[in-house]
């Protein structure tokens, strides 16, 4: 047999070359920070769909002005996560900050154009009581 005179196993091989170089790789990454750059262009991105929703008069409908509200709430805690250099938590801030702000445009859109359309109600009802068709 091939045991020792202690009668122990033989040792195998605890791990294959690549997966201690990939192991060793990750922790020296790890050690370095492996930082993530300020989100800036995703900080933007999120205050350019704020002023949007702002410009299309979310604030005058209830759902949109929740989401509004939301939106900016989200965008100051990412400057703070931002100024603390924890850019990763601000980033994933400043993506649901922009999606507020979309849904909160998006409800906007949608009150808007109801109202255009109850308007175009109106418009027909007055030409049909005046006898155009």
């Amino acid at each position: 047999m091939n045991r020792s005179s202690n009668n122990k196993p033989p040792l195998r091989r605890l791990a294959s070359p690549a997966a201690v170089l990939a192991a060793v790789l990750g922790l020296a990454l790890a050690a370095c920070g492996g930082t993530v750059p300020p989100p800036n262009d995703q900080l933007a991105s999120s205050q350019a769909a704020i002023r949007a929703a702002d410009e299309m008069g979310a604030g005058s409908d209830p759902q949109a002005t929740l989401h509004l509200k939301l939106a900016r709430e989200q965008l100051e805690k990412a400057k703070q996560q931002m100024q603390a250099e924890d850019n990763e938590s601000a980033t994933r801030l400043l993506q649901r900050a922009e999606a507020d702000a979309e849904l909160a445009l998006a409800l906007a859109k949608v009150r808007s154009t109801q109202a255009e359309a109850q308007e175009a109600l109106k418009q027909v009802d007055k030409l049909k009581q005046t006898g155009v068709k």
